[in-house]
This record gives C-alpha cells, sequence and structure tokens, in this order.
C-alpha cells in the first residue's frame, strides 16, 4: 500500500477544478489506513469550502493527535479563468512550465494544531502547464547511489514530457519509494456563439 494520495475534484457549478496531491509519512498497512482517512477528509472538506487553506487546514486537524501521523500535502484551486490558489503542507512545490514555483516552507500536515501553511496566487495563461510530483521522483536513486535529483526533473519538464513518461524516467533510473506525477495544461475554453 502506498503513502501517496491525490484527489482531482471539478466543481461544475463554477467551472473549477481542485487537485490535492500528498504523502504520508511510512509504509504499509498504517500508512493505507492514513491515506484512507485523507482521501475521505478532502472530499468531506472540499464539500464544506473547497478553498485549498481550507482544505489543508481541515485535513491538519484530522491527523492532530494520532501519534506518528504526517503527511506533505498540496492543494490546489483552479478557476474557470486560470487564476490558481495553492496551499502547501510540506509537499514538493509544481512546475509550471518547467520552472518551480516559489513557496515558502510550511510544517507537514499532523506537526501542530495552528501550524501556518504557505500560500501562493499566480495566473495560468492559455497553453501553462503546470506539473506536481511526490517526492519518489526526485528521490529515485541508481546503482550508483544518484538522486535523480530537482535538475534533473526541471530539465525533463522542459522538453515537454507528459507526466506517464515523467514517472517512467524516475522509475528506469531506480524507483525507490511511491511515484505520483500530475499534469494540468490550460486550453482555451470554447464559447458557444
Amino acid at each position: 500500500m502506498g503513502g501517496d494520495f491525490y484527489q482531482i475534484i471539478p466543481n461544475p457549478a463554477d467551472g473549477s477544478l481542485l487537485i490535492v496531491a500528498g504523502d504520508v509519512a511510512g509504509k504499509g498497512l498504517q500508512a493505507g489506513m492514513l491515506v484512507a482517512l485523507l482521501v475521505g477528509a478532502i472530499r468531506m472538506a472540499a464539500e464544506v469550502n473547497p478553498e485549498p487553506l481550507f482544505v489543508i487546514q481541515a485535513l491538519n486537524r484530522r491527523l492532530l493527535g494520532r501519534g506518528e501521523a504526517h503527511a506533505t500535502c498540496l492543494a490546489m484551486r483552479i478557476t474557470a479563468d486560470g487564476a490558481v490558489t495553492l496551499a502547501n503542507a510540506g509537499h514538493l512545490p509544481p512546475y509550471i512550465n518547467g520552472q518551480p514555483i516559489e513557496l515558502e516552507g510550511a510544517l507537514p500536515l499532523g506537526v501542530i494544531e495552528d501550524a501556518e501553511f504557505s500560500v501562493a496566487r499566480f495566473q495560468l495563461q492559455e497553453n501553462d502547464r503546470l506539473v506536481m510530483a511526490s517526492d519518489g521522483i526526485v528521490e529515485a536513486m541508481n546503482e550508483q547511489g544518484q538522486l535523480f535529483g530537482f535538475a534533473r526533473v526541471q530539465e525533463l519538464l522542459q522538453t515537454k514530457l507528459s507526466a506517464a513518461e515523467l514517472a517512467t524516467h524516475a522509475q528506469t533510473f531506480g524507483q525507490q519509494d511511491d511515484i505520483s506525477v500530475i499534469a494540468v495544461t490550460r486550453t482555451a475554453s470554447l464559447v458557444p456563439a
């Protein structure tokens, strides 16, 4: 059972999209149970309020008091006009057009009650590509002990690889951990005349 999790929740009422991705600490059954708990909590929180900071704070409350139950997590809401709000709890920052988004550091979920999570806002233009990846990509290690690393991820993203191709590169290099990659490209919307 893997520790990576993600949910992609479209909102038909306003055309927005909520993406939540993360990685729980640990392996095996305990990690799998935490993933199940978090996926349910993401769905519940999104029904109440789809704002990323609200979702992250709700997930943090769910993990408090559960011993070593910690997780990195990134929640992102993209509106129909391309406005992005992103809240981060210690997860790797996403890349936009191959460049990492500058985010302040933040604690993972489940560490302290009133944790301050980093929040960023930016605008996606037509054909902008946003890629989120778990640490299993950068921490892939070959037989010589070399890490796949951030520079290699950024270099590959410049070539406009698909999410599956990026994951395959890391797996082939030497997968050590769960690997998750989510890619979103903003396209022009068709408006009836």
